[in-house]
């Protein structure tokens, strides 16, 4: 997706109503335009062919914000090599309440089902996981509105990032609105300024708010079995035994998951593990088993995350999520 235009902070005065086309855009670019978002339209609904049409009693506010930090310059699965990236992705909606997981597809945040079992277990998951432009599960059953919450900024101590707001094209005909997005490399330094705050000035009927989430520890992979993770890069087990993974700090207030994954026909497949954050995690071989063969080509990626949410003002849950973020490639 293309930007339309940095922060309102630096917007220019000329505003103009997007056009019904450009909200029809093909998935992946993005209109040239400044925002005019319509109030939720129950015909809308109904032309695009929704299992139910508008009811303004089964409605809700929903929010799902991501903010990422990954250490070093490994991306996974492609994505844009940066140096210590912190990336941030914010989407608010009003939608039917059957449909707030597809708010969370767009951050990518609903991409973490199924739930993780209890603490050193691990599921196995298909799909996509560490992308924040990723397609609804499903079409919405209602029209689902995402709202301008006005200016938005991510702040840490004295650090500020004012984040983007660009058009989301029209997944689905009933589905509309705008995005938040903010990125910048040599981000270390926010993991030491301070709790996050998400701060908005308010639109759209939302009042402004200031979300907090605490920074925990920084995390880092370092060992591989008894070989050390050097530049992203490590040697894996032999067939047959454990997959051994060690880290360099513990955060008892934080969660920690393990994901390992591999390209398989047609996507990625995925091992996710909850941890016990005590500096070590052994993946039973029966599990890694089923996981492509490694190879020079085709090594498998091990991502260690700790996160953290926090709740927004006007919105359910804890829908606020920071990860910390460290991989290696296993060969």
């Amino acid at each position: 997706m293309r930007t339309f235009g940095t922060s309102r902070q630096h917007a220019g005065s000329g505003r103009r109503a997007c056009s019904l086309a450009c909200w029809l855009a093909i998935l992946g670019t993005a209109c040239a335009c400044d925002r005019a978002t319509p109030a939720p339209d129950p015909e809308a609904s109904q032309q695009a062919g929704l299992t139910e049409g508008f009811d303004p009693r089964h409605r809700q506010h929903a929010a799902a914000v991501t903010i990422r930090f990954a250490n070093g310059r490994l991306e996974p699965w492609g994505g844009v090599a940066g140096s210590d990236r912190l990336q941030v992705a914010a989407v608010f909606g009003d939608v039917d309440r059957r449909d707030v997981t597809l708010v969370g597809d767009l951050v990518g945040q609903a991409q973490q089902a199924p739930a993780l079992p209890s603490e050193d277990a691990c599921v196995r998951q298909p799909g996509l996981l560490h992308r924040f432009d990723v397609q609804p599960s499903a079409a919405p059953h209602a029209y689902v509105q995402l709202l301008d919450v006005g200016n938005l900024e991510l702040r840490a101590g004295a650090l500020k990032l004012p984040l983007r707001v660009q058009l989301v094209p029209s997944l689905f005909a009933a589905a509309r609105g705008v995005r938040y997005d903010a990125d910048q490399d040599m981000g270390r330094s926010w993991l030491a300024a301070g709790p996050l705050h998400l701060t908005a000035t308010g639109g759209d009927g939302i009042a402004a708010f200031d979300a907090v989430v605490p920074v925990p520890r920084p995390v880092r992979l370092t060992y591989v079995g008894s070989e050390p993770v050097r530049g992203g890069r490590a040697q894996g087990p032999v067939p047959g035994q454990d997959l051994v993974v060690r880290w360099g700090s513990v955060d008892g207030a934080a969660d920690l998951e393990l994901q390992v994954g591999a390209e398989v026909d047609g996507g990625l497949g995925w091992l996710r593990c909850r941890l016990r954050d005590d500096g070590a995690f052994s993946v039973p071989a029966a599990l890694t088993a089923q996981l492509p063969v490694r190879t020079a080509d085709r090594p498998w990626l091990a991502v260690l995350v700790r996160s953290r949410q926090a709740p927004i003002a006007g919105f359910e849950g804890m829908p606020l999520r920071l990860e910390l973020t460290d991989a290696a490639h296993i060969f």
